[in-house]
C-alpha cells in the first residue's frame, strides 16, 4: 500500500492508477477516497487516477494535530510535490472543494490545470445574509455534541442524507465503516473548522478552467452552484437532477462524462 510522508509524523494513504495526465480526487469530512471507487476504473483509462486519504482519515495517519482545512491544503501541496506531479487537474468533493480553494489561495494555480467543484457552498456556516450554508451555531453544536457522545449514530443517520433515495443496505454498511475509521476527536474538530471557513470572497482567486457539480436534493441549493459561477470566470454549472450529495454514487455515468467531458476540453 502506497503512503507519502508529508511531515515527520503523518502518512498519507494513496492510490493511483493509470497514465498521463494526473488528476486527483479529494474527499469530503469524515470520508475516504473509497468513494470514488466507481471513478477509478473509468478515469484510469486515460489519465494518471489518484485518490488519497486526508490526515485522520481512511487508511491515513491518526495523528491529532493539523486538523484544519488549511493544513489539508498544505498537505496537498506537499503531496503534488512528493509525486512530482505536473499541471494537476483537481476534484474536491464537499470539504475536498474547501481544500481546493485554500490551496488556490496559499499556493495559488502555476501547477493546477483546472478544477471540479462537487457540491459544495463556499462556506457550510450560515452568516448573516448568507442563506446558503448548512449548520447555524446551535446546529454544529448539537453535531458536535452526537459526534463525542455516540459517533456510531451520527455517522449512520449522517448518511441518509447523502442520499437522494434510501441507500442500499450494503452501501450503508461500508460507508458507514468509512467514516467511523475517523476518531471521533479528530471528527469533532475537523467538522468544526470545516463549518467555520467561508471562502465567498477569495472564490475569484481561481483562474482556471472550473466545472461545479451540484445534487439537486442535498445539503445545499443549486442556487449556491450558480453563486460561484457568477463568481469563477468562464466556469460551467451541472446540475444532477437524480441526487443529493453522492452524485458520483447516485449518477456515477452522468458524472464521470460531465467529468470526462470536462478535462478533455482544458
Amino acid at each position: 500500500m502506497p503512503y507519502a510522508e508529508v511531515d515527520s509524523q503523518t502518512k498519507l494513504y494513496y492510490e493511483e492508477q493509470g497514465k498521463g495526465q494526473p488528476v486527483i480526487f479529494v474527499h469530503g469530512v469524515m470520508m475516504s477516497s473509497k468513494f470514488f471507487h466507481k471513478q477509478i476504473p473509468y478515469f484510469s483509462k486515460k489519465y494518471r487516477t489518484i485518490t488519497l486519504d486526508l490526515r485522520g482519515h481512511g487508511q491515513s495517519s491518526k495523528v491529532e494535530h493539523g486538523h484544519t482545512v488549511a493544513q489539508y491544503a498544505r498537505d496537498l501541496q506537499k503531496f503534488i510535490g512528493l509525486l512530482d506531479l505536473k499541471n494537476v487537474i483537481l476534484v474536491g468533493w464537499s470539504m475536498g472543494a474547501f481544500v481546493l480553494w485554500d490551496y488556490v489561495n496559499q499556493f495559488g494555480t502555476e501547477n493546477v490545470k483546472a478544477l471540479t467543484v462537487v457540491d459544495q457552498s463556499p462556506s457550510d456556516y450560515i452568516w448573516p445574509e448568507w442563506e446558503f450554508g448548512a449548520f447555524d451555531f446551535e446546529t454544529i453544536k448539537g453535531v458536535m455534541q452526537a459526534i463525542q457522545e455516540d459517533q456510531n449514530a451520527f455517522n449512520s443517520d449522517f448518511i441518509y442524507g447523502m442520499f437522494k433515495e434510501q441507500p442500499d443496505p450494503k452501501d450503508h454498511e461500508w460507508i458507514l465503516a468509512e467514516m467511523n475509521k475517523l476518531p471521533a476527536s479528530i471528527e469533532s474538530t475537523i467538522v468544526f473548522n470545516q463549518t467555520a471557513v467561508d471562502y465567498r470572497d477569495t472564490l475569484s482567486n481561481v483562474d482556471v478552467p472550473t466545472l461545479i457539480c451540484f445534487g439537486s436534493v442535498g445539503f445545499f441549493p443549486v442556487a449556491a452552484g450558480e453563486y460561484i459561477q457568477e463568481r469563477i470566470p468562464g466556469s460551467k454549472l451541472v446540475a444532477f437532477e437524480n441526487s443529493s450529495h453522492l452524485l458520483f454514487l447516485e449518477e456515477t455515468e452522468k458524472f464521470n462524462w460531465e467529468l470526462d467531458a470536462f478535462f478533455s476540453g482544458v
